[in-house]
């Protein structure tokens, strides 16, 4: 980050990827410092009772706890807009940032239906929830190749990285690692690099160099 940081960030999750990932990206890209707390389980328990809004991670503390947030979408949104305004992130029109919000919630619709399907332990519903994710995830996916293909840009919405960027490339990884077919019939979601934009471990998404 340009200057002096203005906030802290200490970001609680588990020592993974998971719902954390598109967070750790945006930060990463905005250059902003914080405290990556991979937690174990009984710790990370404990600190969710105690301070997460909902009881539940991801959720991060700005300024040593003067504001808490949880929810992943909600998180990004926030430093997109906060961390480096100038930088419009977020979208800077209202049409912008409706897209982007679109493209994000159309992902992570399919990022929950591939983590249920992957924590379920009874063999029948998981059967069911295969099928799920497969059917109405392939035709999301689909949709947002279009965009992708239709880009003007190397981008989602063109020649300006957004929030919608980092959150697809940050869920990718997590669904690759359940079930490595998912980009299959989205060449160019699969071969999609925005990885030279982040200071960031390229092992995210090591399948993009093959």
């Amino acid at each position: 980050m340009v200057g002096k940081q203005k906030h802290r960030y200490t970001l609680y999750y588990a020592n993974s990827r998971g719902r954390a990932e598109p967070i750790r990206l945006v930060l990463h890209y905005l250059g902003a410092e914080f405290d990556d707390k991979r937690m174990e389980m009984d710790d990370l328990r404990a600190v969710m009772e105690k301070k997460a809004p909902m009881k539940q991670v991801p959720f991060i503390e700005v300024d040593g706890g003067k504001l808490v947030l949880c929810q992943t979408t909600a998180i990004c949104r926030y430093l997109a807009k906060s961390v480096q305004p100038e930088l419009w992130l977020a979208g800077a029109t209202k049409t912008l940032s409706a897209k982007c919000d679109m493209i994000v919630e159309g992902m992570y619709d399919i990022y929950n239906d591939v983590m249920r399907y992957n924590y379920e332990k009874d063999a029948t519903v998981k059967e069911e929830l295969s099928q799920r994710y497969w059917d109405k995830g392939r035709l999301r996916l689909e949709f947002l190749e279009r965009i992708l293909e239709t880009s003007k840009g190397d981008y989602f919405l063109g020649k300006k990285l957004h929030w919608c960027d980092l959150f697809v490339l940050g869920n990718m990884g997590s669904m690759l690692d359940v079930d490595n077919r998912m980009f299959s019939a989205t060449p160019h979601m699969r071969k999609w690099n925005i990885l030279p934009c982040i200071s960031y471990a390229c092992f995210i998404l090591d399948f993009i160099c093959e």
